[in-house]
C-alpha cells in the first residue's frame, strides 16, 4: 500500500521557505502517509506513537506516556482509553496510586505490523536520497527535536561556517 509522498495535485514549496513552515507541512504530509499506511492495522497515527513508546520500555505510567508523547495527561487519557478498548494495552495496577500500563500480546502484535507499514512509509519519504543523505537528514532531526536552548542564544557546541 505504500504511497508515494509526491502529488501532483500539491505544489512543492520553494526550498527557502520560513523553516517552521517547511517542518509543519512535511510533519503533516508524512503523518497523512502514515496514516494511509497504518490503516490495515486499525491504528492512527498518533496510536501507533504511543505503542511505539512500548518498543524500548516494558510498562509506563500515563503521565510518563504523555511526557514523553509531548501532550497533556487528558489527551494521552483519552488515547489509553481507545487502545485498551481495543484490546492493545492493559493496565497493571502496583498500588493504590501506582498504575502502569503495558501492551497485551495483542498490542505487541500490532505493534509489529504497525512497523513494518511505518517503515514503508519512511522508505517512501527517503526514496530520493542516498543512505548518508537520509542519516544526515535523521541526525539533524534529532538535534533539532533535542534543543532546548532559546533562538538567538549563542551556542558553544555549533561550528563556525567558513
Amino acid at each position: 500500500m505504500s504511497a508515494n509522498l509526491t502529488s501532483s495535485r500539491q505544489p512543492l514549496p520553494p526550498p527557502d521557505a520560513n523553516l517552521g513552515y517547511l517542518l509543519r507541512l512535511a510533519y503533516q504530509r508524512f503523518r497523512s502517509l502514515l496514516e494511509n499506511e497504518l490503516e490495515d492495522t486499525g491504528l492512527s497515527a498518533q496510536e501507533y506513537a504511543i505503542m511505539s513508546v512500548f518498543e524500548t520500555s516494558a510498562e509506563l505510567s500515563t503521565s510518563e506516556l504523555a511526557r514523553i508523547s509531548q501532550v497533556t495527561r487528558q489527551t494521552m487519557h483519552s488515547a489509553i482509553r481507545r487502545l485498551e478498548s481495543a484490546r492493545l494495552l492493559e493496565r497493571s495496577e502496583q498500588n493504590r496510586r501506582v498504575v502502569l500500563l503495558r501492551p497485551t500480546k495483542h498490542g505487541r502484535d500490532v505493534l509489529r505490523v504497525g512497523t513494518k507499514h511505518v517503515r514503508a512509509a519512511e522508505r517512501a519519504a527517503f526514496a530520493a536520497f542516498t543512505d548518508n543523505d537520509e542519516a544526515t537528514v535523521r541526525a539533524w532531526l534529532a538535534g533539532v527535536a533535542g534543543m532546548t536552548m532559546r533562538a538567538g542564544e549563542p551556542d558553544a557546541d555549533r561550528k563556525e561556517k567558513s
